[in-house]
């Protein structure tokens, strides 16, 4: 009998043989060796048992396909990789090195496991390299260089409402006054009102105020002009007024025949969307009709800011982002449904395969449902992942498995490889593959238990309660550490606000969705909607409940290698089937244990924006704010990231209403007002000295602030922030840190502060200048210390260079004679736009000068401005001569150096950092010369003196 056995299996053997294919043969080859090995090492040392196990446990891995899984996630990474460089790489070697790579697989297939794989691995992550730069040289977006008011003219190729009025994406077709040399190809433009709108595929025309996307608020946060570039948008703005159809025609240029079909399409796609969304808002006004829209047409835009926040904090954000959630209940209910009619049929249930059918069916409408919810990534993504597993269910294949999720992944990857970095790729597909791998745990669990003798009844509730409780779970402890990386938050209480909000959702808002869009072309919606508000109200009920209990937590910042680590280690533990899987619980605790380590993100720092507009400086979970109203939109970003629970407002006065009284922004300023300004700006300075992490601002001139390392002995750092290009020289003299919100003329202070321009934060972007703690020096200096910006403390009668309003420079001296004196008056009279030589004799406020920071801080005139005389100087001697005397006699400056002191040093993290990037290059371009610029060389570290009395210029020796 047994030998009759042997000879049945080894007759079946050879049957399989001929009929599976060569990669089953390989890997059945393959999996015989592995075992023998693990078979021969079985007897040796626990060393050689362990690694026998370990090779037999890869040896089923591999049996099973599971090496297949980890192809996409190693395109993904190399995606990553090339998108996360600073410059390109050359794409011949790129491609040299991934033929060579993918020739290795070929060649080595047959060979040991261990060479085979590497050549996979290295082929694989190149393969995503190379398919990220295709992407971006197929796209080639055109971006805006830089922000312009002009007369837009263009074909409206999609509107959405808003609370406030409309937003229009807009294909340009003409500008003028001015006219762009370098226009983007297409633009979205908001017009507020409530004025009637213009179609879609209509022509729109309108004074518009044009901008470059927006970068990171923050170095390693959301770059917004990354998304933009792969979106196809060129620049954001909004119409000043109304915009209006043209009166003449607009031509158009040639397009080709595929160009003009898929455009022609896609107008009157958008178009039946925009009647859909209409017939939905004209049934559920408000909410509840905004709500509809954002989950049928992808139209999010109009739900209020509370609905939103409460949404987020409750954990429910991702209802109102077209998903694998809605892609799968649509697809589902439409599956079922059709399934379940056909089945009342016996003969059509005999005649066609209604599984086939249903899945076939189902997936056109998967499709119709993607076009008209506005083919947002996020439902591409979910309905590549559906049409493959519906696929499956075609053609006899298991519809729900790792493997499909594989392939969808491919897929995307191939199509949008920038996905790749985006945390909705990561969330979508992190929850499917925790959910496919937990419920195939389950059912392994429920099949090991045997059937009870629960009632039908009972059973089909405990199991529908116990897979929306998993799926809640899952879901959600699967995407918390990836929102943590990229929103800085997690929903505390995101179980219970899906354990309650999904049940409508699944069971009550879908449906009546689904058969409303079946029952829209005759005209018998409306029920049906009513039914879907119903839900979708309970739903934000639900949401704003969840909310006040307690909302979203800010997690800051994630340390750096976090997601990374996570990622590894998450993919190894839902991939791998073995107790292999296991391994990837190093990686995740090493991942969670960075949160704690101490982090940098503890020491002071100053947040500068991208436009210079808002000024933060962070302490812990406190920050200072230089304006009191700061945009929402940058300080919720920066909120997050450092967790800040506290913020405070500057302490805002109008003192120097007087001074620039009919005085217009951009204008120059004569000679009394520059000097009173100055005088103004080292009184505020004084004060802020005496509240240091605190704003002082004067209403459209400046806001101050004296910043501290937060050691014993860190001394301080003055910030002023210019909202006058001409104060910027004044401020260059006073502060240790300039930042000027418009140009000022210069790019660099002469007196040695570190100037931020306009110019600077074109190029880097949003600046995070991070405090550390001065290294102190003690003992005497020696008499040639040099204090930057003033040069070597001389010897008697020798001239020594001050600097004057930030931009120039003078030598003084022993032998200095009146006509030095006057010469530096008409420099900077010159540069002020009038003044009087006198003036400069009559009472000039020297720039290091500091003895009138202690003026009271009372309401400053004209005509008050230019009587400041230095303390402890001779009757009739101006500050500017009693300086010059007090630094030849060794006063001030001179006891400076050989006083002990420390250095504090700011270290500045720019937001942008790959200029020569595609979607970055801009930046870089000149629109006078139509050249690229060469990218400026910002320091990394810039050195200051504590305990100067002064603006903080080096005055201890060089160590």
């Amino acid at each position: 009998m047994g030998e009759e056995q042997e000879q049945s299996e080894d007759l079946e053997r050879r049957a399989g043989r001929r009929r599976v294919g060569w990669k089953t043969r390989t890997r059945r080859s393959l999996q015989t060796s592995l075992h023998a090995f693990a078979r021969k090492h079985d007897d040796h040392s626990g060393d050689r048992r362990k690694m026998g196990r370990f090779v037999a446990h890869a040896a089923e891995e591999l049996a099973f396909g599971r090496a297949f899984l980890f192809v996409p996630l190693l395109m993904a990474f190399g995606a990553a990789w090339w998108f996360s460089r600073p410059s390109s790489p050359p794409f011949w070697g790129l491609f040299l090195y991934w033929s060579i790579a993918v020739l290795s697989w070929l060649a080595l297939r047959y060979a040991r496991p261990g060479r085979r794989l590497a050549a996979g691995a290295a082929a694989a992550f190149l393969t995503g390299a190379v398919f990220a730069q295709l992407e971006v040289q197929r796209l080639s977006t055109v971006m805006l260089d830089a922000p312009v008011t002009t007369q837009v003219t263009g074909l409206v190729e999609a509107r959405e409402p808003t609370d406030s009025g409309w937003r229009y994406v807009v294909r340009v077709v003409a500008t003028e006054d001015p006219v762009i040399r370098r226009p983007p190809d297409r633009v979205t433009l908001v017009a507020r009102g409530k004025l009637p709108p213009i179609e879609t595929g209509g022509a729109i025309t309108g004074l518009a105020r044009l901008s470059p996307p927006s970068g990171p608020a923050l170095p390693g946060l959301v770059d917004f002009g990354f998304l933009s570039y792969f979106d196809g948008i060129g620049a954001v703005g909004f119409f000043y007024g109304a915009p209006q159809a043209p009166s003449t025609p607009i031509s158009f240029p040639p397009e080709g025949i595929f160009q003009s079909a898929g455009n022609a399409a896609g107008l009157w796609i958008e178009r039946l969307r925009d009647s859909i969304a209409g017939k939905i808002r004209a049934v559920l006004p408000g909410e509840s009709g905004a709500f509809a829209n954002a989950i049928i047409t992808g139209e999010r835009r109009a739900l209020s800011d509370s609905t939103l926040d409460a949404l987020r904090n409750a954990g429910l954000a991702h209802v109102i982002a077209i998903s694998g959630l809605h892609m799968a209940l649509a697809a589902g209910i439409f599956f079922s449904t059709l399934r379940l009619f056909l089945s009342f049929s016996p003969k059509a249930a005999e005649a066609v395969a209604t599984k086939k059918l249903a899945a076939l069916t189902a997936m056109f409408a998967a499709a119709f449902y993607l076009a008209i919810s506005g083919m947002q990534v996020s439902a591409r993504r979910a309905f590549i992942m559906l049409a493959v597993m519906l696929a499956a269910a075609i053609v006899d294949r298991p519809a729900i498995s790792l493997r499909n999720v594989a392939l969808a992944g491919l897929v995307i990857l191939a199509m949008s490889p920038s996905e790749a970095v985006g945390p909705g790729m990561q969330m979508s597909f992190a929850a499917t593959l925790a959910l496919i791998a937990g419920y195939s745990i389950w059912r392994r669990r429920q099949a090991g238990e045997g059937g009870g003798k629960t009632h039908a009844m009972a059973r089909i509730i405990i199991v529908a309660a116990s897979g929306i409780l998993l799926t809640a779970l899952i879901g959600g402890l699967s995407t918390a550490p990836i929102a943590m990386a990229h929103f800085q938050r997690v929903a505390g209480y995101g179980l219970l606000g899906n354990l309650l909000a999904m049940p409508v959702v699944t069971f009550l808002v879908m449906p009546a969705g689904l058969l409303a869009m079946l029952a829209m072309p005759l005209g018998l919606h409306a029920p049906f909607l009513l039914i879907m508000g119903l839900g979708l109200d309970w739903v934000i009920a639900i949401a704003k409940w969840v909310d006040g209990l307690g909302g979203a937590f800010e997690t800051g910042a994630m340390p750096p290698g976090f997601l990374i680590l996570f990622l590894v280690g998450f993919m190894l533990l839902v991939l791998l089937s073995t107790r292999l899987r296991l391994a990837g619980l190093a990686p995740m605790a090493l991942a969670f244990g960075l949160l704690f380590l101490p982090q940098n993100r503890g020491a002071p720092a100053l947040l500068v924006s991208e436009d210079g507009v808002l000024l933060a400086f962070v302490t812990g979970d406190a920050a200072a704010l230089s304006k009191s109203r700061p945009p929402a939109f940058i300080y919720e970003q920066w909120q997050s990231a450092y967790a800040i629970k506290s913020a405070e407002p500057p302490e805002e006065s109008q003192r120097t209403a007087a001074l620039f009284d009919g005085v217009d922004r951009f204008d120059r300023l004569d000679w009394d007002r520059l000097e009173g300004a100055g005088v103004a700006l080292a009184s505020d300075i004084a004060a802020a000295r005496k509240r240091p992490g605190h704003f002082i601002c004067e209403k459209d001139a400046w806001c101050v602030a004296v910043l501290s390392g937060g050691a014993p002995q860190s001394g301080t750092l003055s910030v002023a922030q210019i909202f006058r290009p001409a104060l910027a020289g004044a401020a260059c003299d006073h502060a240790d840190v300039v930042v000027s919100v418009y140009r000022p003329g210069f790019e660099a202070c002469r007196s040695g502060s570190f100037l931020v321009t306009p110019a600077m934060r074109r190029q880097t972007g949003a600046l995070r200048l991070t405090i550390k703690p001065p290294e102190t020096i003690t003992g005497a200096a020696s008499d040639d210390a040099e204090p930057p910006g003033l040069g070597k403390i001389p010897e008697n009668g020798a001239p020594v260079r001050i600097g004057l309003f930030g931009d120039f420079e003078y030598e003084l001296g022993a032998e200095r004679s009146d006509h030095v004196v006057e010469e530096a008056s008409m420099r900077a009279a010159r540069f002020a736009g009038a003044g009087p030589p006198e003036r400069m004799a009559a009472g000039l406020q020297p720039s290091l000068e500091r003895q009138t920071a202690s003026r009271p801080a009372e309401a400053l005139q004209p005509s008050e401005m230019g009587a400041g005389r230095a303390e402890n100087s001779d009757p009739g001697s101006t500050a500017f001569e009693a300086f010059a005397r007090r630094t030849t006699q060794g006063g001030a400056l001179g006891t400076l150096a050989s006083a002990a002191c420390g250095k504090p040093q700011i270290t500045i993290t720019p937001a942008i950092t790959s200029l020569t990037r595609p979607w970055n290059r801009h930046r870089l371009y000149d629109w006078r010369s139509g050249t690229y610029q060469t990218p400026i060389d910002l320091p990394k570290q810039v050195e200051f003196v504590s305990g100067s009395g002064g603006s903080g210029r080096q005055a201890c020796p060089e160590p």
